[in-house]
């Protein structure tokens, strides 16, 4: 106890020690940032690396939850620093008069500090993200349209090896093509129509189109205490598609139509 209060009372040390706090606090910040870049990648390359439907973990945490810790480190930094300018409030008035002497000017520079820290910290509660939605890359086309000027446009390669089918079978096997596409044009009108995310909670996605949490826990065979969850997680868990959601909604909203 004696060292905790003299440690406290003795102002040195205990700026030495807010100085250290920062100092770790800054490269916890850093390596949290590292790992989510580099180590628990996502997307595109994870895939690539370790294929598909595979999900990263680092002492069991994904790189959200990590996104998580590294906010909550940033939080406890900026606490840690405003401490630090604190215990130093009269040495920081003292540089400030000497290098903005004009006290109108000094004031001007003080407020605008203030207003843009502010600014920084809260922006994400004023904003709204734009909403991107991505085609889907089909490996097997018959032709690819050239992105280089002066390439020619790449055309399907001849079947020589098939034999001649008559014309009624041929007619035959366009009907049934046609039968097969209608069902998947619907299931895509479904998915354009109520558009699902693996980034959003069932919570999210029950109050976006106005359905009870409860019908789309049943529909996908959720626990209903994990609807606080996101679906990118539960989908790996309990074997769905987002286009599974976006059905179940569907057929919410045909059963009970506003």
């Amino acid at each position: 106890m004696s060292t905790k209060k003299s440690i406290l009372k003795d102002k040195p040390k205990l700026n030495i020690c807010i100085d250290i706090i920062l100092f770790l606090l800054l490269a916890a910040m850093a390596g949290v940032g590292l790992l989510i870049k580099y180590v628990l990648i996502s997307g595109e390359n994870r895939n690539l690396l370790y294929g598909g439907n595979t999900n990263l973990l680092y002492l069991g945490l994904d790189r959200h939850q990590w996104g998580t810790i590294h906010l909550i480190i940033s939080l406890v930094f900026i606490l840690f620093l405003v401490l630090h300018i604190i215990f130093h409030w009269n040495m920081i008035l003292c540089l400030f008069r000497r290098l903005i002497p004009n006290k109108r000017t000094r004031i001007a520079f003080n407020v605008l500090i203030i207003a843009l820290g502010i600014l920084f910290f809260f922006f994400a509660f004023f904003i709204t993200p734009t909403q991107v939605y991505h085609e889907h890359n089909y490996r097997n086309r018959i032709n690819r349209t050239s992105s280089f000027p002066g390439e020619q446009e790449l055309a399907p390669i001849p079947d020589t090896n098939h034999e001649v089918v008559p014309r009624q079978e041929q007619q035959v096997k366009e009907t049934k093509l046609k039968e097969e596409k209608v069902p998947q044009q619907k299931n895509r009108t479904i998915v354009e129509e109520y558009e699902v995310q693996g980034t959003y909670t069932l919570n999210y996605v029950a109050n976006k189109y106005n359905i009870p949490s409860s019908y789309l826990c049943n529909e996908l065979n959720i626990p209903q205490n994990l609807s606080s969850k996101r679906l990118g997680h539960l989908r790996r868990r309990y074997n769905f598609t987002m286009a599974d959601v976006s059905k179940a909604i569907a057929k919410h909203k045909k059963q009970n139509p506003q």
